[in-house]
């Protein structure tokens, strides 16, 4: 099945269903994606050009979906089970959405094939037709710019803790140490850079140190449980009522949402096919699950219900491990932002493509200026709003529900409508894929309007709020 060149241009959005493969005369790359496809080129020339000059291996990728995991949503999870009913509770539903989260990955992966197009936007605009495609596009750019925001803020929160161990209470005194200006130099020096590169294979070097950094704190979390000299603590042991199983639910969604960057990294990789992807989900999850059990568990048996949201702030600001933990968590920080950004950024340039009517060439003739000015204009304006808004309580409540749209909303949708457009002939096997096909969307749209209940209510009730550790005079 093939994408119309000439129809793709006039039109800013084509149902697969409605194109006709015999009349695409595009040339064939021989690895079922069209080098000249026109959505292609229009929403992703990063991935397509990597693809045919070199690729992403396997490893690679997997450090690429693992980074694209963990991150700041892992200081969360000894609260989280804690807040659930305990650590059997809270595994219980980090397994559900895996599981969930697994097989969306698979079937967006397996859509994109369908239509022959590489990112999760242009799989569900091609897929499920206009509308869907534009609240796709809207709830990528909210999403990703919402958590570059939150990452930039969580970096601002990591470098003060460490300035304060460092210079004592009143280090905020000195402009040179000041949050504003802190958090801006890193994030120039670093982040920026990183995303720069049209190339999301290239986050695999930065993903490795991001990866590792974080393991250390899971290591720091666990290992202080055994050697930190802390007093038993009260541990839950299972949900005081039934609705508190739900509390793990946003961390849990925010945790595993890697399903923006999935649909890349399979365009990406050296010897694309399901089952390469599969692979690339499978140690990904592996990985993923473990550091976060880890952390969670051994977080909660240490303080129990009286952990923090963000479990290093529980251990006593002089420890030299706990310190050094915090400085490894902001460098994956630090990697992660550039992989979202990615995302984001595709979906700029598809927009700009289409409301000015490119042409290939032309499209990739200002490929550069177009990626430097977008990049640019993200990245400050994230970086402000970080700055202005120092509560990452606020953008979570915002971001923190789309996380479920795309694990299970979007894939459950994009699975009804392809077996609806694709019959086969074994009609139990079509009905099959069709109540999966619902049931994500009933769960995901569930679980989006849970988090956003759960979210507002955090924010009248005041959990939100957060002292800063300094305050200038």
């Amino acid at each position: 099945m093939s994408i119309e060149p000439e129809r793709s241009l006039t039109r800013s959005y084509e149902s697969f269903g409605g194109t006709n493969a015999s009349s695409a005369g595009l040339e064939s790359s021989g690895d079922g994606v069209n080098d000249n496809s026109v959505i292609v080129l229009k929403s992703c020339p990063q991935i397509q050009a990597s693809r045919r000059e070199r690729g992403t291996p396997l490893a690679g990728a997997v450090f690429i979906v693992v980074n694209a995991c963990l991150g700041a949503g892992l200081l969360n999870f000894p609260a989280a089970f804690q807040g659930a009913g305990g650590n059997a509770v809270g595994v219980s539903m980090e397994v559900l959405f895996l599981v969930f989260g697994a097989v969306a990955a698979l079937i967006m992966a397996y859509c994109s094939d369908l239509c022959r197009v590489s990112t999760y936007q242009d799989v569900v605009q091609t897929v499920c037709g206009r509308n869907s495609g534009i609240l796709c596009d809207l709830a990528i750019i909210l999403y990703t710019f919402g958590t570059c925001i939150t990452f930039i803020i969580i970096v601002g929160d990591q470098v003060d803790k460490v300035m304060q161990w460092a210079a004592g209470p009143h280090f905020c005194y000195h402009w040179y140490m000041n949050r504003k200006f802190t958090m801006s130099v890193v994030s120039v020096l670093i982040i920026l850079p990183l995303c720069i590169p049209k190339d999301i294979g290239f986050q695999k070097y930065a993903s490795f140190l991001g990866v590792a950094s974080i393991l250390y704190v899971t290591v720091i979390v666990s290992v202080k449980y055994y050697t930190g000299g802390y007093p038993p603590a009260d541990v839950a042991t299972g949900p005081e009522t039934f609705t508190d199983v739900f509390i793990a639910v946003p961390t849990v969604c925010f945790g595993f949402q890697y399903h923006i960057s999935a649909v890349p990294v399979y365009a990406s990789l050296r010897k694309r096919s399901l089952s390469s992807l599969a692979i690339v989900v499978f140690f990904s999850m592996l990985i993923a699950m473990l550091v976060y059990t880890a952390t969670g568990v051994y977080g909660g048996l240490t303080f129990g219900r009286k952990v923090t949201s963000d479990v290093l702030l529980s251990y006593d600001a002089n420890d030299v491990s706990v310190t050094i933990g915090r400085a490894a968590l902001t460098l994956d920080i630090l990697t992660s932002y550039p992989i979202l950004h990615f995302c984001g950024r595709t979906v700029h340039d598809g927009f700009y493509v289409r409301w000015r009517r490119l042409s290939p060439e032309d499209n990739l003739r200002q490929e550069f200026v177009r990626r430097v000015v977008q990049t640019m204009v993200w990245f400050w304006l994230s970086l402000f709003f970080a700055i202005m808004i120092p509560n990452i309580g606020l953008v979570i409540s915002v971001i923190g529900g789309l996380a479920a749209v795309f694990i299970m909303v979007f894939p459950g949708y994009c699975l009804i409508q392809a077996v609806l457009l694709q019959q086969s002939k074994n009609v139990h096997k079509d009905r099959a894929l069709l109540v999966l096909g619902v049931v994500y969307v009933f769960l995901g749209t569930f679980v989006l309007g849970e988090n956003t209940a759960l979210a507002i209510m955090n924010d009248i009730s005041g959990k939100n709020a957060q002292e800063p550790l300094c305050v200038v005079p």
